[in-house]
């Protein structure tokens, strides 16, 4: 998918055994899971990884100063 590579900014934190994840993708709002089951909290800039139907695997990047 074109998501792929991405940068993606999280707006509901991202939290696999909670079901809950939510980011946005060049103004688009995906629900998303972690890639390594980690808690991504909110306001963290993650890179998209795969699309597993309507969800975004990401995992969390170094901001860039």
């Amino acid at each position: 998918g074109r998501y792929i590579g991405k940068n993606g900014q999280v707006i509901v934190e991202i939290n696999n055994e909670q079901g809950t994840g939510q980011v946005n993708v060049s103004g688009s709002i995906w629900t998303a899971r972690s890639m390594d089951q980690t808690v991504i909290p909110k306001g963290a800039s993650v890179l998209v990884d795969a699309i597993e139907g309507v969800k975004l695997i990401v995992h969390p990047i170094e901001e860039k100063e």
